[in-house]
């Protein structure tokens, strides 16, 4: 199955994307550490939204519904979503979704470090998506695998420390074996919690370096408006 891994570096800190699936097309914008949104013709999704001591700009950004993985403060700013949300915690179904939370840990020592964390998997638009939040167990287990088989695209933590670190999350992309993986919960020179591992030195790493990685070159620059400078795009066909 053709694999992407995704490694965006934005200035201003937004990424979108266009995924062209059975349905219709999704937008996909990324707002830096583990938050996105997700959006189709019908129905936008936000995870994971961030507070303000991760260092990245609070986005202006409205949703139907918001996921979060966990209860830390940099992952359930539920908040600063404007549009009164749908919040999605783990299973359930919301606005003709259907959510299914897959049980994980926050580290590798059964939570007792940093406690319980949740995947949540999901599709729109005929694509599949899974959110690893903050995920810190050193590999899958059989449960989880088998829940998260058939993916399309998973969002995933590279920055280690809080989380797997970019090895392990390559070794999970490459079991899954999902079209597109998209890197998060790192670091950029400006943006972002000073003890991840940096984007860039994440890059360097040979792993990321493999031809059937993109690298922020191979990107689209797409139209935005003034507040925005850069935003970047990539396009898949499940």
């Amino acid at each position: 199955m053709f694999l992407k891994v995704l490694l965006v570096i934005v200035f201003t800190m937004l990424f979108a994307g266009i995924l062209y699936g059975s349905e219709e097309s999704i937008e996909i914008i990324y707002f830096g550490h583990s938050m996105f949104l997700i959006k189709s013709s019908s129905v936008s999704i936000v995870t994971d939204p961030f507070n303000p001591a991760v260092g990245f700009p609070l986005p202006d950004v409205k949703a139907d519904i918001v996921t979060v993985s966990h209860e830390h403060s940099d992952h359930n700013n539920v908040s600063l979503i404007k549009g009164n949300p749908v919040i999605v915690r783990g299973s359930i179904e919301a606005k003709g979704i259907k959510f299914t939370g897959i049980p994980s840990y926050h580290d590798n020592r059964g939570g007792t470090l940093r406690g319980n964390n949740t995947i949540i998997r999901w599709t729109l638009g005929g694509i599949t998506f899974a959110h690893f939040g903050d995920y810190g167990e050193d590999e899958l287990t059989e449960e989880q695998y088998e829940k998260l088989k058939g993916t399309d695209v998973v969002f995933i933590p590279v920055g280690g420390v809080y989380t797997i670190d970019a090895s392990k999350a390559l070794n999970i992309i490459q079991k899954i074996s999902p079209k597109m993986a998209i890197v998060m919960h790192y670091r950029t020179d400006s943006y972002g919690l000073k003890v991840l591992a940096s984007i860039e030195d994440i890059k360097k790493g040979d792993p990321w370096t493999r031809k059937d990685a993109i690298q922020d070159k191979d990107l689209k620059e797409l139209p935005t408006d003034k507040d925005q400078d850069h935003i970047y795009g990539d396009t898949i066909k499940p």
